[in-house]
């Protein structure tokens, strides 16, 4: 008689659970792994941040989830404790997300032996200060050691971690962001009718809308700045920010400043993103930095016009005038000289719309991901 073989006990670590693009796609990942693949994989996953929105989400699965709480920036008893734990759950493979669980979670490896660790990096900059920029930069190159695989998002974040960070080439493998297209439809309008509804916004307003943490890296302050000639032309224009964050106060200021209340709502955090694309008429996304924007993927899976800076990743996902518009990042000019050709030209806009989504559904759709991510998980166990 087989001797039944052993499931793969695999091991997450995650910066924290609040709401974010990187802890989003690591909750899909894990509830695929959970649902369509409890017959290989023990799934555990740790927080060395804090608890947070999506906790529960990630009990709801069934599975053990740890919370390791930080006392301060580095912690290093947090390190021996992730030791504990992957001890305690025989694991075989870690995969960490997020550039604070990198160090945690490569460091814990290493002392316990574990050789098949993968790094999934979502960013593609560095932080602000030069200081803290160079203690990353050791960081990330001394834990790097420690890691078979680095999983990134687009050829922007290799690029970086090429150049930037000294990562050898042949040690990263890119595997795109996927999306389940099922979860967007839009039933003949009924969707995009009733959010509106919903939002007191009446059927001839034109909806900008934009999906994001209100904080720099998002760019809101120069969609702002590009309002006041597209309301002057388009009078009915509402732009609205789906988003919280600790700059909300600083860009109401500003908004009540060229005195356009009326044309702006914040709606702060979302939970109902993927019905409130359906709102929107125009898509914009005026980021400064992104490593590959899950939020695009979802505009191109409602089918709406986009409007998006060209930074990193977001040229991957966004070929301009075939599938949306491209634009320089802090430019508010450029950023009104593009909303208005959609709204000028409206066919131009479905049509770009129309290709968007068909490109998702050719080339980023989630099962592509998820096979992928096996495919990694099994040649990092191999190597080792």
């Amino acid at each position: 008689m087989k001797e039944n073989k052993r499931k793969i006990n695999l091991l997450h670590i995650v910066n924290g659970f609040a709401i974010g693009g990187g802890e989003l796609k690591l909750l899909e990942l894990v509830k695929n792994l959970v649902e369509k693949r409890a017959d290989k994989y023990t799934v555990t996953v740790c927080s060395v941040g804090q608890g947070g929105t999506l906790q529960p989400e990630f009990e709801r699965l069934g599975i053990k989830v740890f919370v390791i709480e930080k006392k301060h920036k580095f912690d290093i008893s947090q390190v021996f404790k992730v030791c504990r734990i992957i001890k305690q759950e025989q694991i075989d493979l870690v995969q960490t997300t997020l550039f604070y669980a990198d160090v945690i979670g490569a460091l814990a490896a290493k002392l316990t032996g574990v050789d098949a660790v993968i790094s999934w990096d979502t960013v593609s900059h560095p932080p602000d200060s030069h200081e803290t920029r160079l203690r990353h930069k050791l960081s990330y190159q001394l834990c790097m050691r420690f890691v078979k695989r680095i999983v990134a998002v687009s050829e922007g974040v290799k690029k970086y971690l090429v150049e930037d960070r000294k990562i050898a080439s042949k040690k990263i493998v890119i595997i795109h962001y996927g999306i389940d297209l099922s979860l967007f439809k839009s039933r003949n309008g009924f969707l995009d009718k009733r959010k509106r509804s919903e939002l007191g916004l009446p059927d001839h307003k034109i909806v900008i809308g934009t999906v994001a943490r209100l904080e720099i890296q998002k760019g809101h302050r120069y969609l702002i700045a590009a309002a006041p000639e597209i309301i002057n032309k388009f009078s009915n224009v509402v732009f609205v920010f789906a988003g919280d964050g600790t700059l909300r106060q600083e860009l109401e200021t500003q908004v009540n400043e060229l005195g356009l209340q009326e044309n702006f709502r914040f709606l702060g955090f979302r939970k109902d993103v993927k019905e409130l694309l359906f709102a929107f008429d125009v898509f914009v996304l005026p980021s400064l930095f992104e490593g590959l924007p899950n939020v695009i993927l979802e505009a191109m899976a409602s089918g709406r016009p986009i409007v998006a800076t060209a930074v990193d990743g977001t040229p991957e996902l966004i070929e301009h005038n075939e599938t949306g518009l491209l634009v320089p990042p802090k430019s508010p000019h450029a950023l009104q000289e593009q909303i208005l050709n959609l709204l000028e030209n409206e066919e131009k806009g479905s049509k770009l719309g129309r290709q968007a989504k068909e490109m998702a559904k050719q080339k980023f759709s989630f099962d592509q991901q998820f096979r992928k991510f096996e495919e990694v998980y099994d040649a990092t166990l191999a190597s080792t």
